[in-house]
């Protein structure tokens, strides 16, 4: 039987190891700015010898999860809140706590890629741009660089970030096509998967889906087109400086790509291999293969139920 391994590295005014936790869930997800970690220390918890807490907000966090003591880099990233109740709750943000305190430069622009903008506030990490580069004309009033990016996520580019190597990586993009080459994991019935209760099955003929296409000008206005049954689901999607015929083209591609036969909804997995936002899964029922999905989002569960994941799928790949 596998036996449940956890290292929690707080540094704050000292270094903190920590071996033994209650719980730990953290939240991957791409349709919000920050990841976050919620971390419930033990009830008896004795920080040499003293029982009173000596974390602090803004302390940085690492958490690293397993088996066996085999363990694996999950988060890292600053304490937001610290629980005053025992047991005690710190709640985690990941690289984004850091640009919701750094101060923006007023900038103005006639036109500007999205990594000029956010080079050009000072940002010098791991920067992946995906999909389109330009903002056309842009002007920066946001107050903090976290506020900038929140606003760019409002104009429908995702932002966030995504640890890899144990490097936190800053994603921004309108179409989040990564990983594409193959399958990071096969959740399969039988091998790996706990519940596929959250999935449905979803039939392209069956689909009732409307794509609103939003085209950004260099004059602040916008053009606006819709394609799809009008009574369908919503999806809408931004882009910069097309004309209206080709934001028309461009919401009819996506109309085809996305009305296809396929799986919608979560399943839960073991964390045999923690899986992240953007990876790809094979997924597996009952030994019919039902496709390869991009990962939208995943929450990780450690504690006295287990160590499991509950997957999110986006966007279908392939078959």
């Amino acid at each position: 039987m596998y036996k449940l391994s956890a290292r929690i590295e707080i540094n704050g005014e000292r270094r903190w190891t920590i071996t033994q936790v209650s719980s730990v869930e953290i939240e991957r997800d791409t349709d919000t700015l920050t990841d976050l970690c919620k971390i419930t220390l033990p009830r008896r918890m004795l920080w040499d010898g003293m029982r009173e807490s000596p974390v602090r907000r803004g302390d940085q966090v690492r958490v690293s999860l397993g088996y066996d003591n085999e363990l694996r880099l999950l988060f890292v990233g600053y304490v937001r809140e610290i629980g005053v109740k025992t047991p005690i709750v710190l709640i985690c943000e990941d690289e984004m706590y850091s640009l919701k305190s750094r101060q923006t430069k007023p900038q103005a622009y006639r036109s500007v890629s999205v990594e000029t903008l956010i080079r050009d506030q000072g940002y010098t990490g791991e920067l992946r741009v995906l999909g389109e580069q330009s903002l056309g004309q842009y002007r920066v009033t946001t107050d903090t660089v976290a506020s900038l990016l929140g606003k760019l996520r409002d104009q429908g580019i995702r932002v966030f970030f995504r640890l890899e190597e144990g490097v936190p990586v800053l994603y921004a993009g309108l179409l989040l096509e990564h990983n594409t080459g193959g399958e990071v994991q096969v959740v399969a019935s039988g091998l790996n998967l706990i519940g596929d209760n959250q999935l449905e099955q979803q039939h392209a003929d069956a689909m009732r889906l409307k794509i609103k296409v939003i085209s950004h000008q260099r004059d602040n206005k916008c053009i606006r087109v819709e394609v799809g049954d009008q009574d369908g689901e919503l999806r809408t999607l931004h882009t910069y400086g097309r004309s209206k015929a080709e934001a028309e083209a461009w919401g009819k591609e996506e109309y085809k790509r996305l009305k296809r036969d396929g799986l919608k909804g979560s399943l839960t997995t073991f964390c045999i291999r923690p899986l992240d936002k953007l990876d790809l899964i094979g997924v597996k029922l009952e030994g019919k293969r039902m496709g390869v999905y991009q990962v939208s989002k995943v929450t990780i569960k450690y504690g006295a139920d287990g160590y499991h994941q509950t997957i999110t799928l986006g966007q279908r790949i392939r078959d």
